[in-house]
């Protein structure tokens, strides 16, 4: 089996998907760790629904890692490109709704 030659055909959708990832991983970030420290003799998760959240947040999180790991990594076979793309595109979109999802229904917790 041949190595998959590098693709270039994505790199004008690349670099916004990136930087978009950075910002919103970013945000996530910050705001879990915010809600880390709010009280500093408490544990963070302290019923079923702020494990829930917790639960979405981290899922998109690791999404999204998935995601600029899948956009970075431009070794992959040439006439599954499309499929390729369309893929990783469809990831993207359900991290950044499940880590709004997620920030929505902290707001309700």
């Amino acid at each position: 089996m041949s190595e998959p030659q590098m693709n270039h055909d994505i790199r004008d959708f690349r670099q916004p998907m990136v930087t978009s990832l950075g910002i919103i991983l970013g945000f996530l970030l910050g705001f879990l760790g915010q809600w880390a420290i709010r009280d500093e003799n408490e544990i963070a998760i302290r019923n079923l629904a702020e494990a829930i959240v917790a639960g979405a947040l981290i899922s998109a999180i690791c999404m999204m890692l998935l995601v600029l790991y899948r956009l970075l990594d431009n070794c992959y076979d040439l006439q599954r490109a499309g499929h390729y793309y369309r893929r990783t595109f469809r990831l993207y979109m359900a991290a950044i709704c499940l880590a709004f999802g997620g920030v929505t229904a902290a707001l309700f917790v």
